[in-house]
């Protein structure tokens, strides 16, 4: 419960006047929600989310893939390092998923670098960030 004070208008009526005290934390849940199957913007999205977890240690950075960002691996190439990026992201204990539907629907399924997630699993993400970011 916030706290508040007690303060009188004109009529003398009271009213209460909550307070809105910034606390800041020392961690931070960022989520990243990817949709496109674009190339430059998966792999700007991974850039980002390893800066983030590299940033501030103590900040929880979760990924949710879905509809043709789930074919993150085949967007891979010499200019975009797509899965050395994911890869790099896990280790750093970043939490990476993919629709299982958006990947059965494309014939793929979950593997060791990314998982199988849900839409309680994206919802939970997006109720649970402190920020959410869309690419």
């Amino acid at each position: 419960m916030l706290p508040c004070d007690e303060k009188r208008d004109i009529s003398g009526r009271s009213q209460k006047v909550v307070i809105h005290k910034h606390v800041k934390e020392d961690e931070m849940k960022i989520g990243i929600l990817i949709s496109t199957g674009d190339p430059e913007i998966i792999w700007n999205a991974f850039r980002f989310a390893n800066l983030c977890m590299n940033t501030n240690v103590n900040d929880e950075v979760s990924i949710f893939m879905h509809a043709k960002a789930v074919e993150y691996e085949s967007c891979d190439s010499e200019n975009f390092n797509i899965k050395e990026l994911a890869k790099t992201f896990v280790l750093s204990d970043g939490k990476l998923l993919a629709c299982g539907k958006c990947l059965g629907f494309r014939g793929l399924a979950e593997n060791e670098v990314c998982g199988k997630g849900s839409q309680k699993d994206l919802y939970e993400m997006v109720m649970t960030s402190d920020k959410l970011i869309c690419f």
